[in-house]
């Protein structure tokens, strides 16, 4: 099955698992927001497993089908489009990833669960070429999840400027965190007030640029992923950088996660 538009598109791994269902309905906002078309796309893993070529396309185009019908059932007006690809799918997202606005992908899912070096989800986000998300199954675990706030580290002007991005798309508050080193008693006080005011002074132009966006911001301590980590909640976007090393650390957390490259502007 292949009706592929030449442009960029927002690419959705689907794989017939049910967060790979709820990042493609996450997704679709993200395709009319860019005027772009939401393209589908479904990895055969090779060599092919036991059932064989004509079972493994089988599953393919059922997996393809039902996301449609889920994404035409909201009445969205946005362009489908699928594509079943054969290979490794971290490989095949990885190329997708050249000419993708964005990838979308379960945190958890049948065909992109794992690959040789771990979650394939967590490699994807660490490694793409263009913005990654990783999106987590709602409390309940039967619904696409519901975003009620982005947080986003506040010391990236890539990670600000998608971080105010979806908060507006979404019609969320964004909560901008700046990360610091640990400081001794003494130093604290001084530490965090120059904190403050040089978080102040970065979110300034962000907020004018998109006076829409209600913002809080707050001062922590160690690093964004244990703060991740600390404060999970299915309904939350955690927007950081690519730095492979933070994403294991947080693309595994309970919040969804978006995932840009300092050049993702």
């Amino acid at each position: 099955m292949s009706s592929r538009q030449s442009g960029p598109a927002v690419v959705v791994g689907v794989d017939g698992s049910r967060t790979a269902l709820h990042a493609a309905l996450w997704a679709i906002d993200e395709a009319v927001a860019r005027d772009v078309p939401l393209r589908l796309v479904y990895v055969i893993d090779s060599p092919p497993v036991p059932g064989g070529i004509a079972g493994q396309q089988a599953a393919a185009r059922a997996a393809l089908f039902d996301a449609q019908q889920a994404i035409r059932a909201t009445g969205k007006e946005v362009v489908i489009d699928t594509e079943i690809l054969w290979g490794r799918p971290l490989t095949k997202l990885m190329q997708e990833s050249r000419s993708a606005s964005m990838i979308c992908v379960g945190s958890i899912g049948r065909n992109h669960a794992h690959s040789g070096e771990g979650s394939v989800a967590g490699a994807l986000a660490g490694s793409s070429l263009c913005p990654v998300a990783v999106i987590h199954r709602s409390a309940d675990g039967t619904t696409a999840p519901a975003i009620r706030r982005v947080v986003a580290e506040a010391d990236n002007g890539a990670v600000l400027r998608h971080a105010f991005q979806e908060a507006r798309l979404r019609g969320v508050p964004l909560r901008a965190v700046s990360v610091q080193g640990t400081q001794t008693a003494d130093s604290a006080g001084d530490g965090n007030r120059l904190a403050q005011a040089q978080l102040h002074r970065r979110l300034t132009r962000w907020t004018r640029l998109y006076p829409d966006v209600r913002v809080e911001s707050a001062i922590v301590r160690g690093h964004g992923g244990r703060y991740m980590a600390d404060n999970e909640a299915p309904g939350q976007l955690f927007v950081t950088d690519a730095h492979a090393a933070q994403v294991r650390s947080v693309y595994n957390a309970g919040s969804s996660v978006l995932t840009v490259r300092s050049g993702n502007l």
